[in-house]
């Protein structure tokens, strides 16, 4: 699934740049908005992924108001388009909690890396430190935007809808996401990953396994089946598995 996108800015060359770029990259932009107020309309409806805001805009509303009523009905990744870095923007951009910066004029290189930045810092519940913030480890994470998990993996982000996912394996530091057509990495343990993602989809059933109680195909005391894999259950967890199956 495409991460899809939401791109205010009034300078329609450039938002229309970012929009080609973007989709080349294998996002989807749903929507490009020249004020705020058309925005906030269309947006209030339909939750794009990631918003792409310059902090001014045609019309009485800017950028920083538009994220805040934004905010007012649901929480998303934030990144402000701006030619204005000086410190009293910043404060009043930063006080909205942002997820990243991408000053004017910037490359498409910068565009990549504020997206990737504006995710990692949402997954990681951060703010940029300055207008024009972009360290930090990227390289491999995941977070949950409108209950979908979006992992980074070799360079890409992808997009995972809860029902995807079959089951989630620990090995060692890493756990392996299973869905139906791909395998995901991320260099974690399996407590932190369920403990950050908190999908009431998932259930551990053992210490190296987690799997989604709705993808279940069959089980008995020791073990149960999904899309053809054998997974075990361990007798720790065994009484949480069997409660949440009466509940289906």
């Amino acid at each position: 699934m495409a991460i899809s996108v939401a791109i205010v800015e009034d300078e329609f060359a450039i938002a229309q740049d970012i929009s080609t770029f973007l989709g080349d990259h294998g996002y989807q932009v749903i929507g490009i908005y020249e004020s705020g107020e058309d925005a906030l309309q269309e947006l209030s409806i339909t939750p794009p992924d990631l918003l792409l805001v310059d902090i001014r805009l045609l019309g009485e509303m800017t950028g920083i108001q538009l994220v805040e009523r934004i905010k007012e009905l649901y929480e998303l990744p934030v990144i402000y388009i701006t030619a204005n870095s000086d410190r009293e923007t910043y404060t009043k951009a930063k006080a909205t909690l942002p997820n990243a910066f991408l000053v004017k004029p910037f490359t498409h290189s910068n565009l990549l890396a504020a997206v990737d930045l504006s995710l990692f810092n949402f997954s990681r519940n951060q703010v940029p430190d300055g207008i024009s913030k972009s360290d930090g480890d990227t390289s491999s994470y995941e977070t949950l935007i409108h209950k979908n998990l979006f992992v980074r993996a070799n360079g890409k982000h992808e997009k995972i809808s809860p029902g995807e996912i079959h089951f989630v394996k620990a090995s060692g530091s890493y756990v392996h996401i299973h869905t139906e057509k791909n395998r995901y990495v991320l260099s974690q343990n399996l407590n932190s990953f369920l403990m950050r993602i908190n999908l009431k989809e998932l259930v551990r059933i053992h210490r190296s396994y987690a799997i989604n109680i709705g993808n279940v195909e069959s089980f008995d005391d020791t073990s149960l089946m999904i899309a053809g894999h054998k997974i075990p259950i361990s007798e720790s967890y065994r009484q949480e598995f069997l409660s949440r199956v009466r509940l289906l």
